[in-house]
């Protein structure tokens, strides 16, 4: 009964960690694209380069947090 209880609440944590990477990225996103004296066109540039390693940043921190998940519940 321990067990399962363990991993019932180690599965409810890792749910809760899913929106991380979005955070994390969403956090990056905001700090690069905050200053309000540069030039709109490196604005934009900044936008569409955070947008792409977002993408990237966001599956390899998913797939971190699964491989995590899967180690617990393999023990």
């Amino acid at each position: 009964m321990v067990d399962k209880f363990s991993l019932f609440s180690t599965k409810q944590v890792t749910n809760k960690l899913k929106f991380l990477p979005y955070v994390l990225v969403g956090i990056a996103v905001f700090a690069f694209n905050s200053n309000p004296e540069t030039h709109p066109y490196l604005q934009i540039y900044i936008t569409l380069l955070e947008a792409k390693l977002g993408i990237a940043a966001v599956y390899f921190l998913s797939k971190k947090l699964g491989k995590i998940n899967k180690e617990k519940h393999s023990t």
